[in-house]
């Protein structure tokens, strides 16, 4: 227990015996078979409730963490408490009926009544405790669950870029191994080049969202890589607006789709074809898209491990307000993802980042 919540504990607990006491339980004169030292009784009462129930705090409490829920416990501390009152009311000769001043002799039903008089006073304590501690265990699950979700997620998120990161690795060096032996010029450049971009890839490893900015370095690379292997087959520009490379994605997701196209669309066909990304926001709503030259052959096709990860991805970080489609459109395939996002500022030096996009060292 932190020294705050002790210190508030015990100022709620003298100030609730205080006023039980002096209040709740302060007698009239008129009741007593005889006169008795008011201060004492009063004192009495105050010392047994403050150090009854503070060791029955103490006690529930470990016995709750050793044996989980228990019923029987408080209504047992409550009779016994109640008891102690009785007690007390009965060695200073104080009853809660007149009836000993009007003459008329106590029966076993008037000592139950006392009794039950003495659990009123002794209830309402044991009860505003365990309504707090029932809110307290509640608060501390909803803590316990929001946590173990976050850790879900953060483990399935790092289990699927663990997933990518060979795939994307693979195909990385895929596209300088042909130039291994007809220009190794070429080849040891497109190390170079490989080597930047597992630099960048490696940076955004321990990140779940990264800047549209970096994404699109990555990008550059990979296209880079692409173009020294597929030569004039490949064509691709970028139409960028300057508000979104603030704006956060997953890890590695343009250059999935950017893979994609060039895997499934561009390099099946023998004349290749052109690859464009843009990028807008508009009425809080940013759009990424990977457009390419090609068909989209069967929409309904399984849409294979790297897709479904994006998808998954999206929807770890942003829930429902990402989605994810693949579409044909104008003889195009137009891999789209949208993401609602509050209003942004203008973030990023996009005359610097269009130069290095459209540069071919």
């Amino acid at each position: 227990m932190s020294f705050f919540s002790y210190r508030v504990y015990w100022v709620m607990q003298i100030s609730w015996w205080l006023f039980t006491t002096l209040v709740l339980r302060q007698p009239l004169t008129k009741y007593f078979e005889q006169p008795m030292p008011l201060g004492s009784y009063l004192s009495v009462n105050f010392i047994v409730g403050v150090l009854f129930t503070h060791f029955y705090s103490k006690i529930y409490l470990k016995r709750e963490r050793e044996n989980g829920q228990m019923i029987v416990f408080p209504l047992v501390a409550t009779l016994l408490l109640g008891l102690c009152f009785f007690l007390i009311d009965y060695f200073f000769g104080f009853q809660r009926y007149r009836k000993p001043s009007l003459g008329i002799e106590l029966e076993a039903y008037d000592y139950y009544q006392f009794y039950l008089e003495s659990i009123r006073y002794v209830i309402i304590w044991f009860l505003f405790f365990h309504l707090f501690l029932s809110n307290r265990n509640a608060q501390r699950k909803e803590l316990q669950l929001a946590n173990a979700e976050m850790s879900l997620k953060t483990a399935e998120l790092e289990n699927l870029k663990n997933q990518l990161n060979p795939h994307f690795l693979f195909n990385a060096i895929n596209s300088i191994k042909a130039l291994t032996i007809f220009d190794p010029e070429l080849a040891r450049q497109a190390l170079t080049e490989l080597s930047q971009l597992l630099r960048t890839s490696l940076t955004m490893g321990n990140q779940q969202l990264v800047s549209l900015e970096m994404e699109l370095m990555l990008v550059r690379d990979y296209l880079f890589l692409e173009k020294i292997r597929y030569e004039k087959r490949l064509e691709y520009s970028f139409d960028i607006k300057p508000e979104t490379l603030s704006l956060s994605v997953p890890p590695m997701s343009v250059q999935l789709l950017v893979e994609n196209a060039i895997k499934h669309g561009i390099g099946k066909n023998k004349l290749g074809g052109k690859l464009m990304i843009v990028s807008d926001y508009k009425q809080n709503i940013f759009t990424l898209k990977v457009i390419n030259t090609g068909k989209l052959i069967n929409k309904t096709s399984d849409e294979g491990v790297g897709m479904k990860n994006l998808q998954k991805r999206l929807l770890l970080n942003f829930q429902d307000k990402a989605s994810f489609t693949l579409t044909e459109e104008n003889d195009a395939v137009v891999a789209q993802i949208m993401i609602k996002i509050e209003p942004v500022a203008v973030v990023g030096n996009f005359a610097s980042l269009k130069s290095k996009l459209t540069s071919e060292r």
